[in-house]
């Protein structure tokens, strides 16, 4: 069996801003240095045999928190990266609905189905997500690794384990730096946990208080 501790990174500046990340860079905010490091304590105790992330940067600083108590090194993986949302990338719902019309409730109404310009499809971040895992499970016998990657990304994989279709996309929540847990028997995924933020808690009101 091998068990993976699939996260999301961090809160980003842009997180706070409800700006569309995507492919973009956006750096870990206060708050999400902060989760990061609370996600680190929270994994402390894993006997973790390695740590891979997606290459973007939200993503890559998480999982050097998360990596530093083991002392292991962060093996980026391209395929892990969050959706790209072509000419969204950058903007708030608002300036989205201003420029492009209704989209983002069409996508609402319809994640499979209305992609951006430029943009990513499900099936395709699904695609990838799941070759960057076959790949990790290839990696290991027996074993426990954690997976830094993203919103969108974590969702793909735990529809897959769960045999759910995309249309439930909107139905999972993925929180800055939440845990999932899904065990690898064979092709028979088990999830275990699911947005896990218990390791969060009262952590912006500490940070408020420091500041």
């Amino acid at each position: 069996m091998i068990r993976v501790y699939l996260v999301r990174h961090g809160q980003t500046v842009w997180n706070a801003e409800s700006r569309h990340q995507g492919h973009l860079d956006s750096a870990l905010s206060s708050l999400g240095k902060a989760q990061a490091a609370r996600l680190s304590r929270a994994l402390a105790a894993v006997p973790l045999a390695a740590v891979y992330s997606s290459p973007l940067s939200r993503a890559r600083d998480t999982a050097d928190a998360v990596a530093a108590p083991h002392g292991l090194a962060v093996v980026t993986m391209d395929d892990l990266r969050e959706i790209g949302l072509g000419v969204w990338e950058g903007l708030t719902e608002m300036e989205i609905t201003q420029r492009f019309g209704d989209v983002v409730a069409r996508r609402r109404r319809d994640p499979q189905r209305v992609v951006p310009s430029g943009g990513e499809s499900l099936s395709q971040v699904q695609a990838r997500a799941l070759r960057a895992m076959q790949a990790i499970l290839g990696r290991h016998r027996d074993a426990t690794v954690a997976v830094v990657a993203h919103g969108a990304v974590n969702k793909m994989v735990l529809l897959s384990a769960l045999g759910a279709p995309l249309s439930s996309y909107w139905r999972l929540r993925q929180d800055n730096a939440g845990i999932n847990i899904v065990d690898f028997r064979g092709s028979h995924p088990s999830v275990r946990v699911v947005n896990e933020t218990s390791h969060l808690a009262a952590v912006a009101d500490e940070l408020a208080a420091a500041e």
